[in-house]
């Protein structure tokens, strides 16, 4: 209905009527999925015992990487599916000095994030020396 009344406002060229009315309604429906959506986890994990609703698990893929794999129905078992057994859950050997450079890759952006962060703290407090008085004074 506020949809509607929306559209026919923009068809007329007119300001809509009481735009905070369709702002809450967005919010409650939010609330309430937010709400539907908690109790069917809950139910499920006493049904199932899984937290997500598409049971999977953690795999390394043929790139090294550690992933979600979302398990699939398949219309034959698994160890008839010939696709199914062309697909590599495991890292070839050659892929392993790959992942080692980026966990390396990954560790030295982290190093420069901190180090650039306390050097801007050291500048700042070298800029106002009074601001980082205040603060010491204020957390004892």
């Amino acid at each position: 209905m506020l949809l509607t009344l929306e559209q026919e406002a923009k068809r007329q060229r007119l300001p809509m009527p009481s735009l905070k009315r369709l702002e809450k309604v967005v919010d409650s429906m939010d609330a309430l999925d937010k709400v539907v959506q908690e109790r069917e986890d809950a139910l499920r994990l006493l049904q199932t015992g899984q937290e997500k609703a598409r049971p999977g698990s953690w795999r390394r893929d043929i790139f090294g990487r550690i992933i979600w794999h979302k398990f699939k129905q398949w219309p034959i078992p698994g160890y008839l599916n010939k696709r199914n057994n062309r697909k590599r859950f495991f890292a070839v050997p050659y892929v392993e000095r790959f992942v080692r450079l980026r966990i390396e890759k990954q560790a030295c952006i982290k190093a420069r994030k901190t180090s650039l962060a306390s050097k801007k703290e050291k500048f700042l407090q070298e800029k106002f020396p009074h601001l980082s008085e205040a603060q010491k004074s204020s957390l004892i």
